[in-house]
């Protein structure tokens, strides 16, 4: 189930597994937030991983191996590193050395230096996106990076929903924040967007619309169900929006 998708394999697993590895790690640490922080991206990782781990047998060594990583990562560098390394956005494509102990010796002082520096170009990168996301992955980043990717907190904040729950929808984010990040034309039709709908073309739901659609890349039946509307409604608004930008480009 894991392996295609299902977020009933991810529950079982987590179910299964978390309590042991969160104990071992709480053993481990000092630090009881940075405890619960590396065992819920472990198992975020997991998801984000499962077409490429092959058997079930192989789920359980491969929590172990990021816990292990991590917690040798958390004694190598300071707390304030720790929590910035957590989920860059550059490293999550190499799923090879996530299976890998981290090497922070003192001659690679140079190589953490350059990743602090890329983690700080994406994070301001993403706060100059942040704005323009929809509402939920406004709250998501904010709250991810507010707790530390406390998923317990997190799912507090966001109704008392489950710490799964929260691993999927962090999940989501970081993938939308990739496909929009490493993409400069798509950044550029993001801040169109905001641009048309502050000038008055478009209002605020129109401008959710088009963006969801050209964005995301998402069908008007999709658009329906993630803004609770007729989809017939969400077409009419998107065709008169588009109308509008149409007149005003011929009237400029």
């Amino acid at each position: 189930m894991l392996q295609h998708g299902e977020e009933r394999g991810l529950s079982f697993f987590y179910k299964r597994f978390f309590s042991a590895l969160l104990k071992r790690t709480t053993n481990s640490l000092p630090d009881k937030c940075a405890a619960e922080s590396i065992v819920q991206e472990a198992f975020l990782r997991l998801w984000i991983f499962r077409q490429k781990i092959a058997h079930a047998d192989d789920i359980l060594p491969f929590l172990q191996a990021q816990v292990s990583a991590a917690i040798k990562s958390f004694y190598c560098i300071t707390q304030n590193r720790f929590h910035r390394s957590l989920l860059r956005l550059d490293d999550s494509g190499h799923y090879k050395e996530l299976l890998q102990c981290y090497d922070l010796e003192e001659d690679n002082v140079t190589n953490i230096e350059y990743s602090e520096q890329l983690a700080k170009q994406n994070m301001e990168k993403v706060m100059a996106l942040l704005p323009h996301l929809p509402k939920e992955q406004q709250l998501i980043i904010g709250f991810c990076l507010k707790y530390s990717f406390n998923y317990e907190r997190i799912a507090y904040y966001l109704g008392g929903i489950s710490d799964y729950e929260v691993c999927l929808k962090i999940e989501k984010t970081i993938e939308l924040l990739k496909t929009i990040l490493n993409n400069d034309s798509k950044i550029a039709t993001v801040n169109k967007m905001q641009h048309i709908a502050t000038q008055g073309l478009f209002d605020e739901t129109q401008a959710e619309i088009f963006r969801m659609r050209y964005e995301l890349q998402l069908s008007f039946e999709e658009i329906s169900i993630a803004l609770k509307m007729n989809a017939a409604v969400v077409k009419k608004l998107f065709v008169n929006a588009h109308a509008q930008i149409k007149k005003s480009k011929q009237t400029a």
